[in-house]
């Protein structure tokens, strides 16, 4: 079914079930999905969000279930004001339009990423039988975001031939950062918690495109968000925040967390999801004709380069991929 069918079913979907005549959509956003986004007006002068969600590829039923399942627990997210899942429609609450990458600078940053954190936190105390039922960010899970790198970052956007794995150890990267992920402690995980999926709506710090949240661990969202891909900070800033995180964090925790342990923690856990999001970067590309997100590529290595720098282990991989993250520098 093309842009504009959809975009006309959705308009009279949204007619019949708000009773409003004809509203009129104006087009604000699409992501890295097939999601597409318009703002309209409710019948009593309000505005809120309409979203074209394709059944076929997008996690509807997971978006509602978990939406409802964190605003129960008085976490900040968009309220689901209709939905038809079989068709792909949603009716969500307008949270305006400002991104916190909107926001960011070095005056804002710290206080902002502190809000941010906090709100980590406080998903992360919530616990697994409040929410909506979620996998587990177990090996598997872990193994099948890695080879989103080898097939399309390697095979696909490099076109390397066979042997590759053994010039750079890849088995043993694989293997170090399944380790240090699997030790951690596990708990709800957003999942791709950045700077483009958290909102500014009067001043609170609302969560979303939640829908792919799982059972995970606690350095992931952090890292997400204080390494994104989409903007880079200093690493004393980012230092600082870790341990705003932390402190913070402690409460909740049983034992404490030796920094050594943290860090590598945090480093490799970044590093999958580093090695993924150059995967996933280049699959919009190939597949999806969304050339736009190749822009983050060259900060993505980067962080990839300073991480295997840093361990012995992943020398062999540093190595590889340093003449490779030279060509795609901006």
């Amino acid at each position: 079914m093309s842009n504009l069918v959809r975009e006309s079913a959705l308009q009279q979907w949204l007619s019949k079930t708000l009773d409003i005549v004809s509203p009129e959509l104006t087009m604000i956003s699409g992501d890295a999905s097939f999601r597409r986004y318009f703002r309209f007006q409710l019948s009593n002068g309000d505005t809120a969000i309409a979203v074209d969600a394709p059944p076929s590829t997008e996690k509807n039923q997971q978006f509602v279930d978990i939406a409802n399942a964190l605003s129960a627990q008085a976490l900040p997210v968009p309220k689901v004001l209709a939905a038809n899942i079989d068709a792909g429609f949603l009716c969500v609450e307008d949270l305006g339009s400002t991104m916190l990458e909107q926001v960011l600078s070095a005056d804002t940053a710290s206080e902002l990423y502190r809000q941010a954190l906090a709100l980590i936190v406080q998903l992360q105390a919530t616990k697994r039988e409040d929410l909506a039922e979620m996998e587990e960010f177990d090996q598997a899970f872990i193994q099948r975001e890695l080879d989103i790198f080898a097939d399309w970052f390697v095979e696909a956007e490099l076109q390397v031939g066979e042997g590759w794995q053994q010039r750079c150890d890849w088995q043993g990267l694989c293997n170090n950062v399944s380790q240090a992920i699997l030790e951690q402690p596990y708990a709800p995980m957003h999942r791709d918690f950045h700077s483009r999926n958290l909102m500014l709506n009067q001043q609170q710090m609302v969560m979303i495109d939640f829908q792919d949240m799982v059972w995970g661990p606690i350095a992931y969202d952090v890292v997400s968000l204080l390494r994104d891909c989409y903007i880079a900070w200093p690493p004393e800033l980012v230092s600082h925040l870790q341990q705003a995180y932390l402190n913070q964090k402690s409460a909740y925790l049983v034992e404490g967390i030796e920094p050594s342990t943290w860090q590598r923690w945090f480093d490799l856990t970044g590093l999958q999801r580093h090695i993924k999001a150059l995967g996933i970067f280049c699959r919009l590309d190939h597949r999806d004709g969304k050339t736009a997100y190749r822009e983050a590529i060259p900060q993505t290595l980067e962080y990839v380069l300073q991480v295997t720098k840093r361990y012995p282990e992943l020398q062999a991989f540093h190595q590889w991929i340093s003449p490779i993250a030279k060509e795609f520098e901006a």
